[in-house]
């Protein structure tokens, strides 16, 4: 695994206002500034997070993480057609992840806003902050709990190739 990191990532999302947003996990980060709500036209100075991406995040990726921070789009991946006018920043999108929140628990890839995010901060090596982010959540043990071997796995990962070998080691459907 990649070795911790001191300073924090910069975290912005985009709010969509298509959820609930007392249920908004972004909004929660941001009252205890954790994350910055930002306008779409701010997302060109971050690595964005995005389940359509054409390149994966690796942990060769950490220093434009670093430089450039994290956004996510806080809406709903049921209507992810509308985020397509979203085209902006460096796009990366997750290897496949387990959900620990309660709504999509023990499913792939249905993650909430701040386990993406998190999910992002463990690959880069940045697991102090991820950690003091998901800790936030009652459930947020859980996710990690469930990804541990993977976020290990992929944050030796160099290249595709490895990533791919990393699947077929955890019998994982990237497409899923």
């Amino acid at each position: 695994m990649v070795s911790a990191i001191k300073k924090d990532v910069r975290i912005g999302y985009v709010y969509l206002h298509q959820d609930d947003p007392a249920k908004s996990t972004m909004k929660k980060l941001q009252k205890f500034k954790m994350a910055e709500q930002i306008n779409r036209d701010r997302m060109g100075g971050y690595v964005v997070l995005r389940y359509d991406a054409d390149r994966t995040l690796l942990p060769d990726d950490r220093s434009a993480v670093e430089r450039k921070g994290i956004c996510i789009i806080e809406g709903s991946w049921n209507l992810g057609d509308l985020l397509g006018s979203y085209r902006k920043g460096i796009e990366r999108k997750l290897p496949v992840l387990m959900a620990g929140n309660p709504v999509n628990f023990g499913k792939f890839n249905k993650l909430s806003s701040v386990e993406a995010v998190v999910g992002a901060l463990f690959i880069t090596g940045h697991i102090d902050q991820a950690k003091g982010m998901i800790g936030k959540f009652t459930w947020g043990h859980t996710f990690i709990e469930l990804n541990m071997e993977l976020f290990k796995s992929y944050s030796a990962c160099q290249t595709m190739e490895d990533l791919e070998n990393v699947y077929l080691e955890f019998d994982i459907d990237p497409n899923i």
